[in-house]
């Protein structure tokens, strides 16, 4: 049962989760009510219509110029391909709409599902454009992931958006050194346009040094091997850094034309566009932990910036979060997927579990988490109002 009170009427957080508040007058949240949307504090401003369109200008010169420079160089550009719909729609519209030559990289952290490396199968065989699987990091993905499991402490931010930033920051490096080695000056990946808490269309180039190595990485268990696979002032002193950009935060972007593209071309099967079915095996472990510790599955605070994009999707993303809460507060959502992570980290569900009550416990918001997470996962439920 959902009471309408604990549940913002414009989104769908629930008051008393990482920082998450329900006025009782408006029944709106303070993610909702706040017009910069800088609640919690590491929430990124909102985006302006004046800051996509001067996106969307930038994006159309650098399409332009990667045109004009076409030939100069084996590849136009880099292309972050995971094999999720949004970057396999991507690539396809990198030839087939701009006719350029792509390189598609992928990164295997050693969490990737069978699905996403179908997709990508299948979609190489449709679109005929080089490709490189890159797995020198296999051994430190699992390393960092523990890392982060053993020491997330936070009382207004889940395990799953911290763990997926450092993650990316990683995944970023290695397409980054990629890019240099190339000589490829553009890269590309297929943010969709509700993941903009940390960039806006542009991961600005000073960070590729100054910012994505974790602290933690001088730290035990980490190595001079680990440390090696993110960028050095020393590697790019001779090189022009990339560009990396962002493109689906200022073009046009609707969710069901991007399946059914992806779909209608036959470059992957029907079913498995899904961002359920391809998403990083981590996910389910990092999920399984949210939900239990902060009473909030990790995939609302993405749903619900959509629903504020587009306020017709609200119950589209009321019913998935009814139907998958209660499988994931178990771990059996993708179980198979939450028992490799759990596996390749070396952890036990109970030791996670130990883990989550040990951080419940010291939670000011306890009594409310406890009630989040029956509100989505309890058996008896009643339509709200």
């Amino acid at each position: 049962m959902i009471e309408p009170e604990h549940m913002c009427k414009k989104c769908i957080l629930l008051d008393g989760s990482l920082g998450v508040s329900v006025n009782a007058s408006t029944g709106l949240c303070n993610y909702c009510e706040d017009p910069e949307y800088k609640t919690p504090s590491w929430w990124k401003t909102q985006i302006t219509e004046e800051m996509r369109r001067e996106g969307l200008k930038d994006w159309q010169q650098a399409i332009k110029r990667a045109q004009s420079r076409r030939g100069k160089h084996k590849y136009d550009c880099i292309v972050g391909y995971s094999g999720g719909k949004d970057s396999t729609a991507l690539l396809w519209k990198m030839v087939n709409e701009y006719n350029l030559n792509p390189l598609a990289v992928t990164i295997d952290s050693g969490f990737i599902p069978e699905t996403a490396f179908e997709n990508v199968r299948d979609t190489l065989q449709k679109i005929h454009v080089d490709h490189v699987i890159i797995d020198s990091a296999k051994e430190t993905f699992p390393k960092l992931y523990k890392w982060m499991f053993l020491h997330q402490d936070s009382e207004d931010r889940c395990l799953t958006t911290s763990m997926c930033e450092a993650c990316s920051d990683l995944v970023h490096a290695l397409v980054v050194k990629e890019a240099l080695k190339q000589n490829i000056e553009l890269i590309l990946f297929g943010y969709s346009p509700d993941e903009i808490r940390r960039y806006f269309y542009e991961i600005p180039q000073h960070e590729i040094i100054e910012e994505w190595m974790p602290q933690f990485f001088w730290e035990d268990p980490f190595t001079k091997g680990d440390r090696s696979h993110f960028i050095t002032q020393e590697e790019v002193k001779n090189h022009i850094l990339p560009r990396i950009l962002l493109p689906y935060h200022v073009v046009d972007y609707e969710e069901d034309k991007i399946v059914e593209l992806v779909e209608s071309k036959n470059l992957v099967k029907k079913g498995n566009s899904s961002t359920l079915k391809t998403s990083c095996h981590i996910i389910m472990a990092a999920s399984f932990y949210d939900l239990n510790r902060y009473g909030i599955v990790p995939y609302a605070l993405q749903f619900s910036e959509l629903i504020r994009q587009d306020p017709t999707v609200r119950k589209k993303w009321v019913i998935t979060m009814k139907q998958i809460s209660p499988l994931i507060k178990q771990g059996k959502f993708n179980e198979q997927g939450f028992n490799f992570a759990l596996e390749k980290m070396g952890m036990t569900k109970s030791q996670l579990s130990d883990l989550i009550q040990k951080q419940l416990d010291r939670d000011p918001n306890r009594e409310k988490i406890i009630r989040n997470v029956k509100l989505f996962t309890s058996q008896r439920r009643r339509k709200r109002n």
